[in-house]
């Protein structure tokens, strides 16, 4: 079965190459020089970038056979936090609003392991908890910041890569390195493919569902930041719609709802390809509540897909057997 599953991880990774290479294409055809240029395709990079680290910390909580629906709240507190402790400093705030992510983080593990609690339902109840956190906070007001150099690091450049750019290209490579080089990143794969056998492997279960849900929240809050770093301020209603995103395109990655396979190379691919259909949307002038109307059909298409893939690869067991 787990085998069957990287067939199909392999296969969609390699869809996700293909999907957005031809949204670039089709993009490039339907608008010309409006959407292939520099400034266009910064603004990509720049964009993809901020979405990339909630996208890589939920694709390895799916690989584990996870969900995380606390993503977008967790994102909008840390943002909420970076900016209105910036009076004690930049590294403190920093710390601060890091330390809040890896805390939600442990809750929602806890509860989905100790607790043994759907994670669906867990990661919701700290969603609703931390969403009512954010307004309380903010006084459902945008709140601004107050120390010049902190735009520099969702909002500078250096040279013509943006700064966010080059902090994701690091979560990048460190968790591709943990989860295809290290043996808690094949722990993660084995507990969601096959939870009873991981167990009989000697596997240690409880930190092998535990650590992923703690990674996915302290990436949302690395996104929380880079956003008021860029903004140069925090707004309440950030990250709505953060966690459907997410969920998307860890799935166009590769990642099943069902655990077990996935890889955050296709999850940032996945973020790729949702961001250059954004900005290609907007650029055609398509409203917003249509964009979320084509969003959601896009998610509604990939859950379609792999629900299929997981029935043609449970069948395939059952013919073999």
């Amino acid at each position: 079965m787990i085998v069957i599953n990287n067939f199909f991880g392999v296969i969609l990774k390699k869809t996700s190459v293909f999907l957005f290479i031809f949204t670039i294409f089709f993009f490039s055809i339907v608008l010309g020089s409006s959407f292939f240029n520099q400034l266009t395709l910064t603004n990509i990079s720049r964009q993809i970038s901020i979405d990339a680290p909630i996208a890589i910390g939920q694709a390895i909580v799916l690989i584990s056979g996870g969900i995380d629906i606390s993503v977008g709240a967790v994102m909008a507190m840390s943002a909420a936090i970076v900016i209105g402790t910036q009076s004690l400093g930049t590294v403190a705030s920093i710390f601060l609003a890091l330390l809040f992510g890896v805390l939600v983080g442990c809750i929602n593990g806890v509860l989905v392991t100790k607790g043994r609690i759907v994670p669906f339902i867990a990661t919701l109840g700290t969603m609703s908890a931390v969403r009512g956190l954010v307004l309380v906070y903010t006084d459902q007001k945008a709140i601004m910041g107050t120390i010049p150099g902190f735009e520099f690091l969702g909002g500078g450049s250096v040279g013509f890569i943006p700064t966010p750019f080059i902090f994701a290209f690091l979560i990048l490579v460190i968790f591709h390195n943990v989860l295809t080089k290290m043996r808690i990143g094949r722990n993660f794969f084995a507990v969601g493919g096959d939870l009873d056998n991981a167990f009989l492997a000697g596997i240690p279960i409880f930190r092998s569902r535990f650590i992923p849900y703690v990674i996915s929240s302290s990436l949302a809050s690395v996104s929380g930041i880079l956003l008021a770093s860029r903004l140069n301020s925090a707004n309440p209603q950030i990250g709505i719609d953060t966690a459907l995103a997410s969920i998307t395109a860890a799935i166009i990655g590769g990642a099943s709802l069902l655990g077990g396979r996935g890889s955050v190379f296709g999850a940032f691919l996945g973020v790729a390809t949702l961001g250059t259909l954004s900005t290609g949307m907007n650029l055609l002038g398509i409203t917003t509540y249509f964009q979320i109307g084509i969003k959601s059909l896009v998610f509604i298409c990939v859950v379609v897909i792999d629900a299929i893939l997981v029935r043609r690869a449970i069948s395939s067991v059952k013919d073999s057997g």
